[in-house]
């Protein structure tokens, strides 16, 4: 599997919902009660949304707010979750 640098992913899907398409990602949900990443999220056609301020959400700066285009559902995740997109595995340096 193809890989990619997670915050070159975020700036590509950046790019992609600017010029007005989409991206398919995977993300892990953060559990609370284990303090580590649980279920695997597949989010099949993704457009960024603008972030929310850290006085309104918790720790937004740290988030990727999205809407699922198939649902309409307004979403966040944690950026360090993102384990996939557009098939590209992502990793950290």
């Amino acid at each position: 599997m193809e890989k990619i640098d997670l915050w070159a992913a975020i700036s590509r899907m950046r790019e992609i919902s600017a010029e007005g398409n989409t991206f398919s990602m995977k993300f892990r949900k953060w559990d609370r009660q284990r303090h580590h990443g649980g279920e695997l999220v597949t989010i099949n056609a993704a457009r960024i949304r603008p972030k929310a301020s850290d006085e309104a959400i918790s720790n937004a700066s740290q988030k990727l707010f999205f809407t699922d285009t198939e649902t309409g559902r307004a979403l966040n995740c944690w950026q360090i979750l993102i384990m996939e997109f557009n098939g590209m595995k992502t990793f950290t340096n």
